[in-house]
Parts: structure tokens; sequence; C-alpha cells
């Protein structure tokens, strides 16, 4: 009784359960788009289920990017801009959570049998392969982009001698696993060094891809690398990089925890080999989901590093697999099949692409770049301010990354949220002389409070200038 009663208390807090429905989320949605103009493509989608054309959503009407900032239970007066480490879930995922756990747990014969089954689980990977640009037999669903990573990196026959390359602004997730193998396996790590100011930002992108020529040898055999830095928020040329690897026969893996959600993202595009993402920060799914891609051509090359399934086409007695496990293990489901699973995995990412998709994935990376550049353009007038993002929209996305003359990063961080509830965070490495701020500018953030960041910023600038 207790327990129904702070629910019911928190749904007071909330909008009523309905409006978590798609058929609430979209009448909500065609209200404010009836005040603003957009009304024909709105009504249009609700129809025929199609995404919301995004050239249709301004990235600066602010009526209806504020009405979705509102399908956040993020508390009143807090401005989240933290959405590079974690991004909390909208209404509508959040309820399809704790719907999973409470079917899971109050029948979970008929759960399994009937909602979280084989078939619900292909048609989450055909949506997510969908959104994200690939053919759905090359992904795989996961707990986050480190497990990807590691599996990546481990995937591939190697011989002791051989390189991978990798860049000191990679993330750890990224790095290590590379490091593991090296001091396992004898392969040797090699660093491109982005320490330099030259890098942050880069005047342009051929800054980025002469670095990582210069790092190929005759031994390169891998390079792994970030799609979007989460030190400084750059957007580096993969497309580029990854055509000269593939030009040098060297295998490509991407570190991409932050397009998914952020960027109208297409891997088949891209030309990597592998490619690791997160579904828990831009994309707003649950927490623990992610996703790991494998082109076709390449997933007999890429072994498991967490596995349970058919092995050579042969089960624990030494006879043919059944279907359907055989025809999975020859797909980027093989990287699934490691035991039990979250079933709120599949069920957020679901509820989240469907989120994303009412709005329009193109229209969500404009109002993302729109709020950056808002930011950016109000940080470069404040003095003492120094910005580490790039002008270049090829460079940039959603981070906004800088620094405060005198003021350490963390000592910024902690005061815009003691007196503004502003939540940013900061990335620190002596070893590489890296110390800035990071702001995240994504759906659920309003246009007045990206003003109010840059407000803060130039409060605290002023009372350290000399």
């Amino acid at each position: 009784m207790k327990e129904a009663m702070a629910f019911q208390g928190l749904d007071e807090q909330i909008e009523d359960v309905r409006l978590l429905s798609r058929r609430g989320f979209l009448s909500k949605m065609t209200a404010a788009a009836a005040a603003t103009g957009l009304m024909p493509n709105l009504v249009q989608a609700k129809q025929s289920a199609k995404p919301i054309a995004g050239k249709a959503t301004a990235p600066d009407n602010d009526s209806f990017w504020n009405h979705v900032a509102d399908q956040f239970l993020i508390r009143p007066g807090v401005s989240y801009m933290n959405t590079g480490t974690r991004g909390p879930s909208p209404r509508i995922v959040y309820q399809a959570q704790i719907d999973s756990i409470q079917q899971a747990n109050t029948d979970r014969l008929s759960y399994a049998s009937y909602v979280y089954n084989a078939e619900f689980k292909d048609a989450v990977r055909a949506k997510l392969s969908d959104f994200v640009g690939c053919k759905s037999s090359e992904i795989a669903l996961t707990n986050n982009t480190t497990e990807g990573m590691v599996v990546g990196t481990f995937g591939p026959d190697l011989k002791p001698g051989d390189e991978i390359i990798y860049a000191n602004h990679d993330h750890s997730s990224g790095g290590q696993p590379i490091n593991l193998r090296c001091a396992r396996q004898g392969t040797i790590p090699v660093m491109v060094d982005l320490s330099s100011a030259k890098f942050h930002p880069p005047k342009d992108p051929s800054v980025i891809i002469d670095a990582y020529e210069q790092a190929i040898t005759r031994r390169t055999k891998m390079i792994s690398l970030c799609h979007v830095n989460y030190t400084d928020g750059c957007v580096l040329p993969i497309r580029e990089i990854c055509d000269l690897a593939r030009s040098r026969g060297i295998l490509t893996l991407v570190d991409g925890a932050h397009p998914p959600g952020m960027m109208d993202l297409d891997i088949s595009s891209l030309g990597c080999d592998m490619y690791a993402g997160a579904c828990h920060k831009w994309m707003l799914a649950g927490q623990l989901t992610g996703f790991f891609y494998v082109r076709e051509s390449m997933l007999d090359r890429i072994w498991p590093s967490n596995y349970s399934g058919p092995v050579k086409g042969m089960n624990l007695y030494g006879k043919p697999h059944s279907e359907p496990y055989l025809g999975r293990s020859r797909t980027a489901q093989k990287y699934e099949m490691h035991g039990s699973t979250n079933y709120s995995l599949g069920i957020t990412i679901n509820a989240a692409l469907d989120f994303h998709n009412q709005i329009g994935r193109e229209a969500i990376e404009s109002r993302d770049r729109y709020l950056m550049e808002r930011v950016r353009s109000g940080l470069q007038n404040i003095p003492g301010v120094t910005i580490f993002s790039s002008e270049d929209p090829r460079l940039c996305a959603g981070l906004i990354s800088f620094r405060i003359e005198g003021v350490k990063p963390k000592l910024l961080s902690e005061t815009l949220w003691q007196r503004h509830r502003i939540y940013i965070r900061h990335v620190t490495h002596d070893e590489i002389n890296w110390d800035a701020n990071r702001a995240s500018m994504h759906i659920m953030v309003t246009t007045r409070q990206a003003d109010d960041l840059v407000a803060a910023v130039e409060e605290v600038a002023k009372e350290h200038s000399v």
C-alpha cells in the first residue's frame, strides 16, 4: 500500500499516464503544431505513422520544442545539460521500462512468450538498424558502448607485433581494451597525440586525418577512433579516415557513444567495419542499453568475446545446433548470445526510437546544433572564456566544450549547480593537459535554459576577472 501511494504521488507530479501513450504524445504535438503552422505535417504523421519531417520543425520554434522538453521528468528548476554522460528518459520511455519490470515479475512466462520474445527483438533490431543506417543482420543489442568496443577490440585475429592505433582523447572504455589486448597478446598500441592546441578546435578536417595517417605503418592492422570526442565535442572525419584505412587493408572500429540520437546517423555511409553505440545517452533509452554494428562482410572475422551459442555449427554435445540459434549465430545476433539479459533492454530502446521518430532525426539534430551554436555564440563574447568546440559544422554537433581563465572546471560545474541548478560536467586529464567544461545541448534543454547557461558563465567569469 505504501509503495502504491508513493507511485500515485509521483503521478501527480507528472502528466496523466494516458499522455505517455503514442496517441497522447502525438495529440499534444498536434496541438502545439496547430499554433505554429506545422499542422499538415503532424496530421500526416499521425495518420501514416511516419516521422515528422525535420525541415518542418524549425530549430528555433520554442513553442514546439518547449513541448518536447515537457515530455521529460526532470525536476522543475533543473537545467539538465549532461546527456553526454546519461540521457534522462522521457515519460513514454520511463513508463515502458516500469511496465516491463512489472510484467516480467508478475507473469514472466507469459511476458517472455508473448511480449519480450524473439519476434519483438527482431522488430526492435529492424527499427534500430533503420534509425542508425544499416541492415538488421549487422546489429546486436548490447548493454553499452563499452561492450561493443571490447568485442570489436578482441574480435579480429591479430598477431604479436600487429599495431592498433587509438588516440589520447579517446574514452578509456575504448582505449583500455586495446591496452589489455596488447598486454595479453603482444600486439602493440600506437597512440595518436591530440593534445596540441591545434586540435581544439582544428582548423579543418585535414588536421585530424593527417594525424591518423602519420601514425599508420606497415604493421597497422586496426584503427580505433571516436566519432565524437567526449572531451571537446569534436566530430571526427570518420568517412575519410575509414576510407584511408580500407585502402591499406586496415580494420576500423568506431566509438559511437554520442552520435545516435544527437545526429542523423547513417553508419553504412561511414565505411567503418565496426561501430559501437549507446542508447542510454542521446537516444534517451533506459540504462544499460546500446548496440554493436559489424559490416556484413566482416561478420565471420569478428569473434564474440562473451559467447554461449553454436560453435562451428555444433551444440555442446557435438551435434548440429538447432534453429533458430544456428541462423542467428551467422548474423550480428551472435554478439547477444551470452545468457540472461535485461528485459527492459529492448523495451526502452523500442520506446526511445518511437519517441525520436515522432519528432524526426533531422529535426532533432537541427535543434541540438541550434542550441549548441546559441551557447557557443554567447560564450565567445565573454572575456576570459576559451571555446574548444569548432565553428565548422563538419566538426561539431551537440557538445560544447569551454573553459574560463583562472577558474577550475570542477569549480565552475559545482558553482553552476549550487547557484542555478544547471548541470554540466567537467572532463579532466592532467596527463594530456586537458581540463575543460562540457555542456550537452539536447532536446530537454530549452532556449531559455541555454541562455541562462551563458549568463551564469558570464557571472562567474566576471567574478574571477583580473
